[in-house]
C-alpha cells in the first residue's frame, strides 16, 4: 500500500475509512434511521493541497484516531520549571515510527472487520504493532484492539490519539477523572492561554496566564489558542456532546494500562503552514505518559506525573490495548441537559 491507500468498513450502522500512512482511522461516519450522518473525527484540510507530500509523515493526511507507540515529541523543550530533567528521545520519530509510516492490510474472513499490521525498525524496542478494528454489527460502535510486541525488556509512554472536529457547531464535554488537571509545564504554543505548569481540578475551570478562568469543557472557544494538558485518572467514558449536530461521541479504553488523558485544544491557534490558522479540532488521547513529554523530559520525584513512565514490557511480550468509538443520536432531554 502506498501512502494513500485506505481500507474501508461498511456496516449497518455507518462506514469507517482506515488509511495505510500512520494507521490513522478517519473519517468514520455513524448512521441512524431519521438522522442525518455524523462525522466526528477531524480530518486536516491540506491532505490533497500542493507540497503536501513534502510534509511530516504523521502531518501529510492528518485525520482522526491513531496509536502513538512510544508517545510524545522529540524536540528540545526550552524552559522547564526547575527539576524536570532533559533526556535523548532515541530517534526523530514524533509520536513513533508508526505515526510516520505505512501500515500493511492483513485479510480477515470477517466481513464487518479488517486489520494492519507494521514492522518497526531493528533499533527500536517493540518490534510489530498490529490493529484490528471490528464494527459491532448491532449497535454504531467499533472496537479496536493494538498488540504491541516487544523485542525488548523496555518501559515506554503509550497513548491512543482520537481527534474530533469543532467545526460542527457547539460541543460540550463529560469527563470525569479523580485526579487532577495539569497544564503543560511551559506555554504549549504562543498563542497558549493557559498558566503554565498549573495544577486545578475541573476541565471547565482553567487557570488563564492572565488571571481569569477558561471553561475548556465546550467549545468553540471566544479566542483561538493551542493548548496542552492532562487530565488524572480518568474515570469511565469520555462522551463529547455535540449540541447543533444532534449526537454524542463517546471514546473508552482500558484505563489499567491508559490512566489518564491528555488534552489537546487545536483551536486555529497554528498560523504556521500547512496549519495556517485553520486546524479546529480537540485530540482526547488517553494516555501513559507525562503529558507528550516522556521521551525528552524527567519530572520532579514530587510531581503528580512522576509515577506515570509509560507501559512496561518483557522481551518477546505482547501487550493488548483495547478502545472503542461509539456514537448515538441525542435525545431532546440529553440536549436540554447539555445545552
Amino acid at each position: 500500500m502506498n501512502r494513500n491507500d485506505t481500507l474501508t468498513l461498511r456496516w449497518p450502522h455507518g462506514q469507517a475509512h482506515w488509511q495505510s500512512l500512520g494507521g490513522m482511522l478517519g473519517p468514520v461516519t455513524f448512521e441512524a434511521p431519521g438522522h442525518a450522518p455524523f462525522q466526528p473525527l477531524q480530518v486536516a484540510p491540506w491532505a490533497d493541497e500542493p507540497g503536501a507530500d513534502a510534509l511530516p509523515g504523521i502531518v501529510r493526511r492528518l485525520r482522526g484516531e491513531w496509536p502513538c507507540v512510544p508517545f510524545g515529541r522529540t524536540d528540545r523543550v526550552d524552559g522547564l520549571p526547575p527539576g524536570w530533567t532533559p533526556r535523548a528521545p532515541g530517534d526523530d520519530w514524533g509520536h513513533g515510527y508508526a505515526s510516520h509510516h505505512d501500515w500493511t492490510p492483513v485479510e480477515l474472513a470477517e466481513p464487518t472487520a479488517l486489520r494492519q499490521t507494521i514492522e518497526l525498525p531493528a533499533s527500536q524496542p517493540i518490534e510489530r504493532l498490529t490493529r484490528t478494528l471490528r464494527a459491532d454489527p448491532a449497535a454504531p460502535t467499533l472496537h479496536l484492539d493494538l498488540a504491541m510486541q516487544a523485542r525488548a525488556a523496555c518501559t515506554l509512554p503509550v497513548s491512543l490519539h482520537p481527534t474530533l472536529r469543532l467545526d460542527l457547531g457547539r460541543v460540550a464535554f463529560d469527563i470525569r477523572h479523580a485526579g487532577p488537571a495539569l497544564s503543560y509545564p511551559v506555554p504549549a504554543e504562543p498563542s497558549s492561554r493557559l498558566r503554565p505548569d498549573a495544577r486545578f481540578d475541573r476541565l471547565s475551570d482553567a487557570p488563564a496566564a492572565d488571571g481569569s478562568r477558561i471553561d475548556l469543557a465546550r467549545m468553540p472557544q471566544p479566542v483561538d489558542s493551542e493548548e496542552l494538558l492532562q487530565l488524572m485518572a480518568v474515570d469511565g467514558p469520555v462522551r463529547a456532546h455535540y449540541l447543533d449536530a444532534g449526537w454524542t461521541v463517546e471514546l473508552d479504553w482500558d484505563h489499567t494500562l491508559l490512566p489518564d488523558l491528555m488534552v489537546w485544544v487545536s483551536h486555529r491557534g497554528r498560523p504556521q503552514p500547512p496549519w495556517n490558522s485553520r486546524h479546529w479540532a480537540i485530540g482526547l488521547e488517553p494516555v501513559g505518559g507525562v503529558f507528550d513529554l516522556g521521551r525528552v523530559a524527567t519530572p520532579p520525584a514530587d510531581h503528580p506525573l512522576a509515577s506515570r513512565t509509560g507501559l512496561s514490557f518483557g522481551a518477546g511480550q505482547t501487550l493488548h490495548l483495547a478502545s472503542r468509538i461509539s456514537a448515538w443520536p441525542m435525545t431532546p432531554a440529553e440536549r436540554a441537559r447539555w445545552a
